[in-house]
């Protein structure tokens, strides 16, 4: 054989650097759904948050003795759940119901969630998306 030719028998036998073809394919998924299933974690927590809030500004509506406004709810709501000013809980003005001889107050509780994974927060057509939250609960002092 002379020099210059390459031979048949070892034409495709070469692995030399094969791995990090492989790890550069895939690095970028992998990177993508780690970073996807934090920003889930996080919204999923931030929901999570609201609910739990939602259900706690309700709570305080239906226990006090007078009705309280939900300026002074809310600001019970963020010394509790946001003592550092990390989350942006706001409490929607109470709505009133009578049904028979109860009275049931509804609270909504939103707060604004951003989307960090580049390609993810592409997909979500509002971003940084809203979380809500609300809870129904039966008034006890009337």
């Amino acid at each position: 054989m002379h020099r210059g030719q390459i031979s048949c028998r070892h034409f495709g036998k070469r692995t030399e650097g094969v791995s990090a073809v492989e790890f550069a394919l895939i690095l970028p998924v992998f990177v993508l759904i780690v970073f996807g299933s934090i920003d889930f974690g996080n919204l999923f927590y931030q929901w999570n948050v609201v609910n739990e809030a939602a259900r706690e500004a309700a709570r305080i509506y239906a226990t006090a003795t007078s009705a309280p406004s939900a300026a002074s709810v809310q600001t019970t709501l963020r010394t509790a759940y946001d003592p550092n000013n990390q989350y942006n809980l706001t409490v929607q003005p109470f709505q009133t119901q009578t049904i028979g001889n109860y009275t049931q107050v509804t609270a909504w509780v939103t707060e604004t969630v951003t989307i960090l994974t580049p390609v993810i927060s592409e997909l979500i057509p509002n971003n940084p998306t809203t979380v809500n939250g609300y809870c129904i609960m039966q008034v006890e002092n009337q």
